[in-house]
């Protein structure tokens, strides 16, 4: 049976790419990275399952799911020409994103799926630090962070545990890693951007305070407080908190192991080892 070995939360800001290409390997960003990367190479996954949001490349107001998953062979991007990021060709578990569809709708979330799609920042550039090489492959789902009405965090907390016994029920000796991405605070193009720059971080207290609650392990406190409103009090694609959210649902009822701030992008980055026999 498949193994879920580690589950990872970390930003997917576009710019990094090129911020690292300019500051270096020593840079906050690179150092940030390297430290989750590390902790990933420990566990050696087969298969990556990345839970982001698209940011209006694969979907569009016309056809907006609150959640989907990819099912296709192959895939490529950065469908936004993320600065800095070479275009990669990258392979879909099929097999592996079929089997978790099948079983997401057997209990019960009504999932969305698409068969032509590519992936922008939100995917790449994790994987970019985090899986240099882009060998590994992935199961792409998605999660609605950013145009109202959001799932309800109760709602995506649930859809992460589900994802862990989808994962837990797949028929095939492979260990599996998930890496979900996003911000904590962060506002883009909006009335609350910082000056001279494209974006802003409007609640840096929120986003403490969620890492207080993660650090903790007080999910149900987090869950609560996580409106659709409260979130986007904190910007206006806070709402990628909800991947975090999915993220504890994966990693149950444990502290992770790294949790690093970065509060002045409104970012955090998260890991937790999952393997058998692991406290």
């Amino acid at each position: 049976m498949a193994e879920l070995v580690a589950v990872y939360a970390v930003p997917h800001t576009p710019s990094f790419v090129t911020d690292v290409q300019r500051d270096g390997e020593q840079c906050e960003t690179a150092r940030f990275f390297a430290e989750v990367r590390s902790h990933m190479e420990k566990v050696r996954p087969d298969v990556i399952v990345t839970v982001t949001n698209d940011h209006f490349n694969t979907f569009f107001f016309d056809n907006w799911p609150t959640f989907a998953i990819g099912l296709a062979d192959r895939t490529a991007g950065p469908s936004d020409q993320t600065p800095g990021m070479p275009w990669h060709d990258l392979t879909v578990d099929d097999a592996a994103a079929s089997h978790i569809l099948s079983f997401l709708v057997q209990e019960g979330f009504d999932f969305s799926s698409t068969v032509d799609f590519q992936v922008d920042h939100g995917t790449l550039v994790p994987l970019h630090f985090l899986t240099p090489d882009m060998t590994l492959p992935i199961v792409p789902i998605f999660i609605n962070c950013i145009v109202p009405p959001l799932p309800q965090a109760r709602r995506c907390y649930d859809l992460g545990r589900t994802i862990a016994a989808a994962i837990g029920g797949w028929e095939k000796n492979v260990r599996v890693a998930v890496i979900a991405s996003g911000s904590l605070s962060l506002e883009i193009g909006g009335p609350r951007v910082d000056i001279d720059k494209t974006f802003g971080v409007p609640d840096p207290a929120w986003a403490t305070w969620v890492l207080d609650r993660i650090r903790k392990c007080a999910h149900a406190d987090l869950i609560g407080k996580a409106s659709e409103a409260r979130m986007l009090e904190a910007g206006n694609v806070a709402g990628e908190l909800l991947n975090w959210v999915a993220a504890l649902g994966m990693a149950g009822p444990r502290r992770p192991e790294i949790l690093i701030d970065q509060p002045e992008l409104g970012n955090a980055f998260a890991a937790w080892n999952l393997e058998r026999g692991q406290p």
